[in-house]
């Protein structure tokens, strides 16, 4: 008995998980780099599962700041579920800051120079610290932006990353999306995992 009902968990957890994939969504070293500006960011299309954007941001000498700016749509039905520093990230130090930002719709109206989170979704101030760890719910719970909680539903939003630094640091990010589980998939799956927990209650 224990058998088929592993066998029937593997299958409705498969079927609760099919269609996700892997895929770099962009990288400037490949796909040239992103809108400095957030009133015209670059649209970038993501799909279930992990969603690569590599690119770098920094100040040069004469003061110029490179910000890199991007806006997603998830689709109806989908839910954004992390957002991973990825390894290969690197960072300046000393005074300098590595921030990403999130807002909802396609722009950014946050302006960069004002010093203020108002109109932000979420925010972050990242480091090595955070490499393979998921930021998501630190971006909702920094102060002065608007704050969430728990996965990020349909819609389209909008990323501001930038280095405050002179020089330039590299950054990449994983934005895992899913498909918003269907309560009757939900119990399902439920149900199965419960009949597992009883055949291995009974085996001991």
């Amino acid at each position: 008995m224990f058998k088929p009902r592993l066998l029937l968990c593997s299958l409705l957890t498969a079927g609760l998980v099919s269609g996700a994939q892997a895929a770099t969504v962009w990288d400037e070293a490949v796909s040239g780099d992103l809108a400095n500006v957030g009133s015209a960011p670059n649209a970038l299309s993501f799909s279930l599962g992990s969603n690569l954007v590599r690119g770098t941001t920094g100040r040069n000498t004469a003061g110029i700041v490179d910000r890199d700016y991007f806006t997603f749509t998830v689709a109806p039905g989908w839910q954004l579920d992390t957002l991973t520093v990825l390894p290969g990230s690197t960072f300046l130090g000393g005074a300098a800051a590595s921030f990403i930002a999130m807002q909802t719709g396609p722009v950014m109206t946050v302006d960069p120079e004002s010093g203020s989170a108002e109109g932000l979704l979420g925010w972050w101030l990242y480091n090595e610290n955070d490499i393979n760890n998921d930021i998501l719910q630190l971006m909702g719970s920094s102060p002065g932006a608007v704050g969430y909680t728990g996965s990020l539903p349909a819609g389209t939003y909008t990323v501001w990353v930038q280095e405050t630094g002179t020089g330039v640091a590299a950054y990449g990010f994983d934005f895992s999306v899913s498909q918003v589980p269907e309560p009757a998939s939900a119990l399902m799956l439920l149900a199965g995992v419960a009949g597992l927990g009883l055949a291995l209650k009974r085996r001991t």
